[in-house]
């Protein structure tokens, strides 16, 4: 058995070896980054006072159909770089309207979705690039982000509704696309002020009475949600006492059916990762 000393010993030295690996880990995600950091210090950058969608909406009328994408053709499709240009060159900062500004960051989302996609396109389905929506960074009004960076601390916090100077209307989470057929369709034209909430009604209508994510039995008492609500509870949980009350709510229009009191509530146990590929 090893003395106390050993032991103490071994631990300081698992410690530093792991401070270590770390920091080596960074250095070399910081290598990785580099050029994208180098092309955000060069890009430059407008603020205008109003966002022009015009390049990334021309793209989605060519290459998506019924919720889906034809990532073959967006591979090679000109208008995916201007696309990408517009949204490197332009920046948000100014933009006098909060709905401005989260149509800004949901279309940018998507379009960066779509440009993950078509570079490792074939692919099936989206766990083999899982880590690429945290790890691969783009140039977005000149900074340099991540698709999950987006979600997280740009959307996230204006749809739920926690600073009412930047709040944005929660049912906005079914406007964002991540590329598989579990989320939320994909539209064919850019997010504006203008179309947001007609798109978010429509495209939540669409979810909500797709078997795969909602299969409700009233006869049974038995409501199944997809895990999508699991996964951003916090969004639906506004107003509600939990996601299955959101459903319900939104699901059921007209009030025909009255919820049984002791309803089941239960997620779908497979969430189809399946690309929303346009084949």
């Amino acid at each position: 058995m090893k003395a106390p000393k050993q032991r103490h010993a071994v631990s300081i030295a698992i410690s530093i070896g792991l401070v270590i690996f770390g920091l080596v880990m960074s250095f070399v995600q910081d290598i990785v980054r580099l050029p994208v950091t180098i092309m955000a210090a060069c890009t430059r950058v407008t603020a205008p006072a109003r966002p022009d969608f015009s390049k990334y909406d021309a793209l989605l009328k060519s290459i998506v159909k019924d919720g889906k994408v034809d990532y073959r053709k967006a591979k090679s499709e000109p208008l995916l770089g201007a696309a990408l240009d517009a949204l490197a060159s332009t920046s948000c900062e100014h933009f006098a309207s909060n709905d401005d500004i989260i149509c800004y960051w949901i279309n940018a989302h998507n379009l960066l979705c779509i440009k993950l996609i078509a570079d490792h396109y074939p692919l099936e389905t989206l766990f083999s690039i899982k880590r690429k929506f945290i790890a691969d960074r783009f140039v977005v009004g000149g900074k340099s982000m991540s698709i999950e960076e987006i979600l997280i601390d740009r959307i996230h916090p204006r749809i739920l509704g926690g600073d009412r100077k930047i709040a944005s209307p929660s049912v906005a989470i079914f406007l964002i696309c991540r590329g598989a057929i579990g989320y939320p369709r994909i539209i064919d034209h850019a997010i504006t002020a203008s179309t947001m909430m007609a798109d978010m009604s429509n495209n939540m209508d669409l979810f909500l009475h797709d078997p795969q994510n909602v299969e409700y039995k009233p006869n049974l008492s038995i409501l199944d949600i997809s895990q999508f609500f699991q996964w951003y509870r916090d969004v639906f949980g506004q107003g509600f006492t939990d996601p299955w009350e959101f459903v319900l709510y939104h699901y059921d229009k007209d009030d025909k059916d009255t919820p049984d009191a002791q309803l089941e509530k239960r997620f779908i146990g497979k969430f189809n990762w399946s690309v929303n590929d346009l084949k």
